[in-house]
């Protein structure tokens, strides 16, 4: 079986899909991870049936004492095991900069170019990067493509994409870009799907609500503007991200605190948002959800109330709204915040049906509502596929 093979390659994880060729598209055949890439690897592929094929720890002897490579290894063989013959990769990478607004072939000039924005995405991009060499190191001829999580955003409305700041740091590249791109491509992308027709080019606002959580605002299958912006800390609260934050604050634990860079970091990427607000308890919204804590409450709470107060912005943005889409682990996932969300802008015509949002129905409005609601499930592991497909076609 000739494949394309995806990769998301992160920090403490390794996130891959196998897809099939056919004729004119791509099937999906096997998705996996390997989780804990440090200390204790453990492999996990199921098939696209959703059964279990391979769940089993690593062993942390291998050719290779580079944890990432080994973990790259361990796929690539199980992967020839199986007589697949991977002839092309996808890769997610975070930043695409201002340059790179669409899915690009990767050869030694990109790598250079992509290696320049990792202080623009220094807990993402570097691992991105790791992903594309190791396969490169180890089939030099294989055709590789970039997908870019900035670059569905770089049709949004330019005043929304400036900081007042001086110009000089707004022409180093201190601006907003907006991520979370291909899993917004492929919803859109859904839109005949699910939609009214009269209604898949109109105004829409779609949640992307999961450990990673941001919003994006959609006129056209276009983006418009979005909750996040120069960094991943932007916009939401998120698992462990604080969301958008006074810049006064930073100074405030530099000053007074005499945080060092390396302590603001892990506070603010690692110990804040839900897990912060609920003083430690979780960063899972499941678990939050289940617990009686007034902290758990909290958190949960004004994750909904930063939700309202973004679709407000994002209406606004729009100069109106048609309509509400939930996608992603939380988004999919949680009928409880979907069901609060919809309460607090009934103020915009929206009323949900609870039974069609809790037995887990796409259509989740009631017939007096104005706003359509919809719960759209994500697969950005698709949209890399479908673009590396069409640019090994067109090469």
């Amino acid at each position: 079986m000739q494949a394309i093979l995806i990769l998301n390659s992160g920090s403490s994880s390794i996130k891959f899909a196998v897809f099939a060729l056919e004729r004119e598209t791509v099937r999906k055949e096997y998705t996996g991870i390997v989780v804990n890439i440090i200390q204790k690897p453990h492999l996990k592929i199921k098939a696209s049936s959703g059964e279990v094929i391979i769940n089993k720890n690593l062993s942390e002897t291998t050719p290779s004492n580079d944890p990432y490579t080994r973990a790259t290894e361990e796929i690539l063989h199980w992967v020839q095991l199986q007589q697949i013959n991977v002839i092309a990769a996808g890769h997610r990478v975070a930043h695409g900069g201002v340059h790179y607004n669409r899915a690009t072939v990767i050869n030694d000039e990109v790598i250079i170019n992509l290696e320049e924005l990792k202080p623009l995405a220094p807990l993402h991009q570097p691992y991105n990067l790791n992903g594309i060499k190791i396969l490169q190191k180890k089939f030099p001829k294989i055709f590789q493509v970039a997908c870019f999580d900035t670059a569905f955003h770089t049709t949004c409305n330019p005043l929304s994409q400036l900081f007042a700041i001086p110009k000089w740091l707004t022409e180093k590249g201190v601006r907003r870009y907006g991520f979370h791109g291909l899993s917004y491509d492929y919803v859109v992308s859904q839109f005949d799907k699910y939609l009214p027709k009269d209604k898949v080019n109109g105004k829409f606002i779609i949640a992307h609500l999961g450990q990673g959580a941001t919003m994006c605002a959609v006129h056209n299958r276009k983006s418009v503007a979005t909750s996040i912006g120069f960094s991943a800390l932007d916009g939401l609260p998120m698992g462990t991200r604080c969301g958008c934050l006074d810049a006064g604050v930073m100074l405030y634990l530099l000053d007074q605190e005499k945080m060092t860079y390396t302590e603001i970091e892990k506070t603010l990427y690692k110990e804040s948002g839900l897990l912060g607000v609920s003083g430690g308890i979780g960063s899972d919204m499941k678990e939050l959800l289940e617990s009686n804590n007034k902290d758990a409450k909290t958190a949960v709470d004004l994750f909904i109330y930063r939700i309202c107060c973004w679709i407000g912005t994002l209406t606004a943005e729009l100069q109106g709204l048609d309509g509400l889409i939930f996608t992603a682990g939380i988004g999919e996932n949680a009928p409880y915040i979907r069901e609060k969300v919809c309460e607090q802008i009934a103020w915009l015509g929206a009323k949900i049906d609870k039974d069609a949002n809790n037995s887990g129905q796409h259509e989740i409005y009631h017939q007096d509502s104005k706003l359509l609601l919809y719960t759209i499930p994500t697969d950005e592991e698709v949209t890399i596929a479908k673009e590396t497909f069409a640019l090994m076609t067109s090469c």
